[in-house]
């Protein structure tokens, strides 16, 4: 089943996947932010978190994968 991710200041509420419902949330002040797959409301929060944590994992494995190659090619030059 998927889920609209929505937040309203610093609460994040998900709700089941219906455009009315969706808009009367959005008529009402609330923000979207993700659409997810989950069985329920608590699993679809926990799955917008993961999928938040892989988007910064990943630019930071990059970074650190290159440090060693940035420092041995600056070494080089020097």
């Amino acid at each position: 089943m998927d889920f609209y991710i929505l937040k309203k200041q610093q609460e994040l509420i998900a709700i089941p996947a219906s455009e009315n419902n969706c808009k009367q949330y959005l008529d009402s002040g609330y923000f979207y932010i993700d659409k997810v797959a989950a069985c329920n409301e608590t699993n679809a929060l926990k799955a917008l978190h993961a999928k938040q944590t892989k988007t910064l994992k990943i630019p930071l494995l990059m970074a650190l994968l290159a440090l060693p190659v940035v420092f041995s090619a600056w070494s080089s030059l020097t």
